[in-house]
């Protein structure tokens, strides 16, 4: 109903159901089966409410604003290849100075963080070897 811009509401449901509902009071007395039409409906407005944003643009102006977010995605794409590496150089900096399980231990009840950290490549892989020092 949504893909054609057909009103969604537990009547037109029904109707669209192949005799499976029969009555919208079947729809809208299950919350589960009422939650799913909301849901349909807010995401049918915010589709239909994008489009008439959309469609009183010029194509010149839809060029520019596409422009505009591209420029945006890779700004935060730059931004969170900044971030990786500077988290990557802090892990290396506390291995340094106490290692991996004392900078695992602020984060003990986040194991998501951790496996979300390590699927960005943020967590550094290899041994950690220390350089000596300047002599002045």
């Amino acid at each position: 109903m949504i893909a054609e811009d057909e009103d969604i509401s537990a009547r037109a449901v029904c109707r669209r159901s192949g005799g499976v509902f029969k009555h919208a009071t079947d729809i809208t007395r299950n919350e589960a089966r009422n939650g799913v039409v909301q849901a349909a409906i807010e995401k049918q407005e915010m589709i239909r409410a994008a489009v008439n944003r959309s469609s009183k643009k010029s194509r010149a102006e839809l060029e520019k604003l596409v422009a505009v977010k591209n420029a945006e995605i890779a700004q935060l794409q730059s931004d969170k290849e900044l971030l990786i590496a500077s988290h990557r150089s802090m892990i290396l900096a506390v291995a340094e100075m106490g290692g991996f399980p004392t900078w695992r231990r602020f984060f003990e009840r986040y194991q998501e963080v951790i496996d979300k950290l390590d699927g960005m490549g943020g967590i550094p892989t290899g041994e950690v070897v220390t350089l000596p020092t300047r002599k002045p």
